[in-house]
């Protein structure tokens, strides 16, 4: 749930990685590329860093659920035992 609380929390980190990446070129260059991207799409830097820490997130847990049916469909085809046509099962 989004609240001011965690609003203002997402804005100091986000503010701490501004900070940072005066020490870090690779994170500089990252927070140009969002500052561009916020600029072209009319909406706030704090707005697109969201948006893309929101569709990281999702990509994350649909990586997660993917993995956790893969390990079900594993687990549950090791339960499986079949029957040959000699009707033996193996």
């Amino acid at each position: 749930m989004i609240n001011k609380e965690n609003i203002t929390h997402f804005t100091e980190v986000v503010d701490g990685l501004i900070l940072t990446s005066e020490n870090d070129t690779k994170l500089a260059e990252t927070i140009r590329w969002i500052d561009l991207q916020s600029q072209k799409k009319g909406i706030s830097f704090y707005e697109m860093a969201y948006i893309i820490v929101d569709k990281q997130l999702i990509k994350k847990r649909a990586q997660q659920w993917l993995m956790s049916k893969r390990d079900e469909i594993k687990n549950n085809n090791s339960n499986i035992r079949f029957v040959n046509n000699n009707n033996n099962i193996k």
